[in-house]
């Protein structure tokens, strides 16, 4: 672990989200979207630390598992099946490999990062902490 890193479970955090124009009312999908990304908020850091000495090696496999995963049962992942459980690892899994990226990687309402960078969300998160202090 570098002086610039953000420690072993990274930076992850919910996206900012675009401006939407007001729904009358809430459907199943937003639901859905709304409840994958507190669950990847609270998956994802597990996956980084579990991944952080991991060699190229195992990463490569980590990424190949996840990816056919996500693309045989993705469909799961998202209407629920017997394969939601390990679709939604995989996709957990995936998000801790792209946050090995520079930059990161902001998807799905998360961004999730190894190291202070550029327009990271997590600044505009700790900024407004600090602003009501």
């Amino acid at each position: 672990m570098t002086a610039e890193s953000y420690g072993p479970f990274g930076c992850v955090v919910t996206a900012p989200r675009e401006a939407e124009p007001p729904k009358r009312h809430t459907t199943r999908d937003d639901q859905f979207r709304e409840r994958l990304a507190d669950w990847l908020t609270f998956m994802v850091p597990m996956f980084i630390a579990e991944l952080r000495n991991a060699s190229d090696k195992e990463i490569e496999q980590a990424r190949t598992d996840a990816l056919e995963q996500i693309a045989s049962h993705g469909d799961d992942l998202q209407y629920g099946g017997k394969h939601q459980a390990s679709s939604r690892t995989a996709l957990a899994k995936a998000f801790a490999i792209l946050a090995r990226a520079d930059g990161g990687v902001t998807a799905l309402g998360v961004h999730a990062c190894l190291r202070p960078h550029k327009d990271c969300p997590s600044h505009a998160l700790i900024s407004e902490r600090q602003q009501q202090q």
